[in-house]
């Protein structure tokens, strides 16, 4: 049997495609029915990759290849099936003028199943129009940014670029004071001459809207005032839709609701709309923990303590506990949110250490205090001041040290996830002068700046290379003069994978690290989810540490290669890394080291 079918022959309102499928169902004869009819399906003439991946995942043919149809009847039904689905996929991408020849030898065994397509020529996108419902172009203020417009005209044109482009010209009134903007109608017309796609829209952008007052449901434990405080816009002026998402994601950030909803009413007449955000408590106190190895420093656990809203107003208290092989710490860090300024937090901190490491012991307590300051979604920004007083035993002896800091971060983050990220990148950077009262040290200055970039390979984000970077110097001081746990130090599971922790640089006479004053250390992951609840990531980590201020980057490099097991859990990865070291290995370093933690490496 063979017969040919047009994939589109549509106009605007696409009657040929409707024509095309009666063409079909009439060409398929009946025949008699039979049990089980394998066959075998042999496709050809898609035009890319994306239209044969869109095919074979949504195909009858070849999703329910393992089972064979009851019938001849049957089999020409998931024939129908996946020309209609070829149809929809080519006109997604442009081919309107793509047929489809169609063969099944009913007599033999399997039934062979030819499917010949032939795309035409791809359209492109012409004229790109937006009117008011009464057909009137829209003026330049209340057109959209055409720059940030998925439909462009002259590419090649896609159904998706139609709807990404009507959620931005949707999303950029809203941004402008048409929060109740909706497409009144959208018509794409074929000009098979020219093979374009004309597009239009008219847009009902309804009434420019101002803030009304705002309304609390469901606020129990917070106060109204600092309840406030989280609302991003001032009453009266101009809606933006994206100062109502930023305060929506200010009140889910503060852990202390279950759910936040934000309706606009409908204005009134003189255009402010009353806003209610409706709320749903949730327990302010939480208890949480985890569990880590490595082969260098044994098991750790880390367990937490948390009260986000202490007096009523987002007032927040954490108690951190983490114990190890080689020691422990114990951290109160106190925060008073908005404190003089929206966005800005009062923090507070002790924190008491005890480590026994390879390269040094330590015995600290650090107290210190400063702000932290939320200027975007992405940008944040800290300051404050420090003082330490410290008992260190390192290869060089034993010192005290009273060291007064002034540690200042800024900070960008536009991942899409804490534990698990898949997109975006983050970058860091630090800079903290010292003093040591005590005289010991010294004045020295220690710099940071780290970056990391998520870059997905497919659309599902199952292929997702990773990249980071670290660069550090500090100024002031001979190395062996600086405090042993301010120096620079490389190896271990979140540096070099493949080293001991802190073996991945010079070392004394001793064999033991003795740190640097400077620091180069990168990483390359390819992390591939392979279900939805495994992953596998093979690594590369890379770097050193100098005894210079600043890096030298022609200088040996270590380097450690890797394969990691990613069980995807509700609270995030479960991280298992085996590492060996393929650059720099001395006899000292042990061929395997293993890590286990929760999160991504980076």
């Amino acid at each position: 049997m063979r017969f040919r079918v047009k994939a589109l022959a549509a106009t605007g309102r696409r009657r040929g495609g409707v024509l095309a499928l009666l063409v079909a169902a009439l060409a398929l004869a009946v025949a008699p029915a039979r049990a089980d009819v394998p066959y075998k399906l042999d496709l050809s003439g898609l035009p890319d990759d994306t239209t044969k991946s869109l095919f074979g995942e949504t195909s009858e043919l070849i999703t329910l290849g393992d089972k064979p149809p009851p019938s001849v009847t049957a089999l020409r039904a998931r024939v129908r099936g996946d020309v209609e689905r070829i149809r929809q996929i080519l006109n997604a991408y442009g081919y309107y003028d793509a047929a489809v020849d169609v063969e099944l030898g009913e007599e033999q065994a399997p039934v062979p199943v030819k499917i010949r397509v032939e795309a035409g020529s791809r359209y492109e996108v012409g004229a790109v129009t937006l009117t008011d419902p009464g057909g009137v172009p829209l003026g330049p203020a209340l057109s959209p940014n055409t720059l940030f417009m998925a439909l462009k005209p002259g590419q090649p044109y896609t159904a998706q670029a139609v709807l990404d482009t009507e959620g931005t010209i949707l999303a950029d009134l809203g941004r402008r004071g048409r929060p109740f903007a909706k497409v009144a109608r959208r018509d794409a017309v074929l000009d098979r001459a020219a093979r374009v796609v004309n597009v239009t829209w008219a847009i009902d952008y309804g009434p420019l809207v101002t803030y009304g007052p705002v309304r609390f449901e469901g606020l129990e434990r917070l106060k109204d005032k600092p309840a406030r405080m989280l609302v991003t816009w001032k009453e009266g002026d101009t809606v933006n839709m994206d100062e109502v998402e930023e305060t929506r994601r200010a009140f889910v950030e503060t852990g202390l609701f279950r759910t936040v909803t934000i309706d606009l009413d409908r204005p009134a007449a003189d255009g402010a709309a009353p806003i209610s955000i409706k709320l749903e408590e949730g327990k302010p106190r939480t208890i949480g923990g985890g569990l880590r190895y490595s082969t260098s420093e044994g098991a750790g656990v880390r367990v937490f303590w948390e009260h986000r809203n202490l007096l009523g107003g987002r007032e927040s208290l954490r108690v951190t506990g983490d114990f190890a092989q080689n020691g422990y710490s114990l951290e109160a860090k106190a925060r008073k949110p908005d404190f003089e300024w929206h966005g800005v937090d009062l923090v507070a901190q002790v924190k008491a250490l005890s480590q026994q490491l390879d390269a040094y012991d330590i015995d600290s307590l650090l107290i210190g205090g400063g702000l932290e300051w939320r200027y975007s979604p992405q940008w944040f920004f800290s300051g404050g001041l420090t003082f330490e007083q410290s008992h260190i035993v390192d290869t060089g002896g034993t010192e005290d040290y009273s060291l007064v800091g002034i540690p200042m971060v800024a900070r960008q983050d536009t991942s899409n996830n804490a534990l698990d990220p898949t997109r975006g990148h983050r970058l860091t950077f630090s800079v903290t002068p010292y003093y040591d009262v005590a005289g010991t040290a010294g004045t020295f200055v220690i710099s940071r700046a780290t970056a990391s970039v998520y870059l997905p390979l497919d659309r599902e984000e199952d292929y997702v290379l990773a990249l980071r970077g670290s660069v550090g110097a500090t100024f002031g001081g001979a190395t062996l003069s600086l405090p042993a746990d301010k120096r620079f130090y490389a190896g271990g599971g979140d540096s070099i994978r493949g080293f001991g922790y802190q073996v991945a640089g010079p070392l004394g006479d001793d064999g033991k690290a003795t740190g640097g004053k400077s620091i180069f250390t990168g990483g390359i992951e390819m992390r591939w989810r392979v279900t939805p609840e495994i992953g596998i990531v093979p690594f590369f980590d890379f770097g050193s540490v100098y005894e210079e201020s600043t890096p030298d980057f022609g200088a040996d490099l270590f380097g450690g290669a890797g394969l990691g097991l990613r069980y995807l859990s509700p609270i995030g990865p479960l991280r298992l890394d085996v590492a060996t070291p393929v650059i720099g290995q001395r006899d000292s370093d042990d061929i395997v080291q293993i890590y286990i933690s929760i999160g991504q490496a980076f």
